[in-house]
């Protein structure tokens, strides 16, 4: 596949995992998540996802809007991608929160799906 098509699609289902309705969705979530997907999340713990969890159960008056910023892959192998970007966290509530993020991704039975994820909080980008 054409390295750019396949970065289109990788941050299309990154974006994807940024929308509440998509953070709210078991199945959606189902997804886009391997079965034996972590995260190494911004506040130090270790998330490990088990089929049914939700990413995101906040009320609407708190749902952030996110951005996406210097958005790039690496082609690990055929069937593994290495995205690499930056967000914008805007919330109602809070300031803006930015961060440095990493994904592996993983083409299983026909469908990518994220593996692993990191985000870090970092100064303003």
């Amino acid at each position: 596949m054409d390295k750019q098509l396949l970065e289109e699609q990788i941050l299309k289902l990154e974006n994807s995992l940024l929308q509440p309705e998509v953070r709210q969705s078991a199945d959606q979530i189902s997804e886009l998540l391997s079965d034996d997907f972590t995260e190494f999340c911004s506040s130090g713990r270790v998330y490990e996802y088990k089929r049914g969890d939700i990413i995101d159960s906040r009320n609407e008056s708190d749902i952030p809007d996110w951005e996406i910023k210097d958005f790039s892959i690496e082609i690990i192998a055929r069937d593994v991608i290495l995205a690499k970007y930056k967000t914008i966290k805007h919330s109602k509530l809070d300031k803006k929160v930015y961060s440095l993020r990493s994904s592996i991704w993983k083409y299983i039975k026909g469908k990518w799906k994220m593996i692993f994820h990191q985000g870090t909080i970092t100064d303003e980008l």
